[in-house]
């Protein structure tokens, strides 16, 4: 019997699809905005070493070898400015090859293939699916292991340093790879955290197109690990940046609609805050640790918290607070009256989920 994640008519076929990684050699034809950029593009381009000559009008082609195209793509961004980059068309061509007119009709944005030069290294670790899933506990105030909360970890390709989340997903944003480093710590996540219980599983709103197809894979990759949707919590990432809330919401529906719950998180930073609580009206409120960070030395703050929590509690919404390294920022939380904590001093995130007691040790 075919297993429904094996199912091509199910999922949406780009979901799986990694865009090309340059090759070693070839040539790249830039189409400034203007052809007055040509000779002074091609001045900057000899300077650096490049051999750059005309084979289609009001373009420019720039042969390279292995190795060298990051040192072109910081040739060509110190060349052109921000606009420059944006406007210019680029095309790369594989060595002997000659460029076609629909290859050329279709040449993308110089600054799309420079990002996407940069981001080599990261398509290269998604193709080997070099990442682990590190997982941090989440307790109940009274300290019951109620959670782990599902964190990415890139691994170079000496197979034992990490890259942080931060790096990645950098990487990703400027590389226009978010939807394939997202998609893929999901269902990473998914199958590395089967059998622990509830999970928290990381989505970014915006490497989301359309819910009923963009999450067909996660769906389904939940019901193959075998973990009951009721354990599924997906948590909306840098919440406060959110743009498109109706698009968000389209997204949540999806999520419940399959049985799984959703959370909020940095509740407390940005003006948009309430409004988001309002129409995503959530299971779970992670408050943005900026809040729990030494409220117990800030009474401003502390007043801040118990109002969050006590809203919470009233719309029936469990309150989480994170970021937690102190006694002194536990004991306050609990005595706001949130329902559940996470932290370094409770917990650091790890490849093998630990007890509370093991933590602390």
């Amino acid at each position: 019997m075919t297993r429904p994640a094996e199912r091509p008519s199910s999922l949406c076929v780009d979901c799986q699809l990694l865009p090309p990684v340059p090759p070693a050699r070839g040539r790249l034809i830039v189409a400034p905005p203007l052809a007055w950029s040509l000779e002074g593009l091609a001045s900057a381009l000899r300077g650096a070493g490049f051999a750059p000559f005309s084979e289609v009008d009001s373009t420019i082609s720039v042969p390279f070898e292995p190795g060298q195209l990051e040192p072109l793509a910081a040739c060509l961004e110190a060349a052109l400015s921000s606009v420059e980059l944006h406007d210019a068309r680029a095309l790369v061509v594989e060595d002997g090859a000659a460029p076609s007119f629909d290859a050329l009709l279709r040449m993308e944005p110089l600054g799309a293939f420079l990002a996407r030069v940069r981001a080599a290294w990261l398509i290269d670790l998604l193709a080997g699916q070099r990442a682990v899933t590190y997982f941090q506990p989440i307790y109940t105030a009274a300290g019951d292991l109620f959670a782990h909360e599902c964190l990415l970890r890139g691994v170079e390709r000496d197979g034992r340093t990490l890259i942080s989340p931060a790096v990645l997903y950098g990487a990703a944003a400027a590389g226009d790879l978010l939807f394939h480093l997202d998609r893929f710590a999901r269902l990473l996540a998914i199958r590395s955290g089967a059998g622990l219980g509830r999970l928290f599983i990381n989505f970014t709103p915006t490497a989301i197109y359309n819910p009923a197809f963009c999450l067909r894979s996660t769906v389904e990759a939940v019901h193959a690990a075998g973990i009951p949707p009721a354990d599924v919590v997906f948590e909306v990432v840098e919440s406060h940046r959110v743009q498109d809330v109706g698009h968000l919401v389209r997204i949540l529906e999806t999520y419940r609609a399959a049985g799984f719950a959703v959370a909020l998180d940095d509740f407390g930073e940005g003006y948009s805050s309430l409004n988001l609580l309002d129409r995503v009206r959530p299971d779970y409120l992670k408050l943005d640790m900026q809040l729990v960070r030494g409220v117990d030395a800030n009474p401003y703050r502390a007043t801040i918290l118990r109002r969050i929590v006590a809203m919470a509690r009233d719309l029936g919404i469990c309150a989480l607070a994170e970021g937690i390294e102190t006694e002194a920022e536990l004991r306050v939380v609990r005595e706001a009256g949130v329902d559940l904590v996470q932290g370094f001093l409770l917990g650091r995130p790890a490849a093998r989920p630990a007890s509370r007691a093991e933590a602390a040790a």
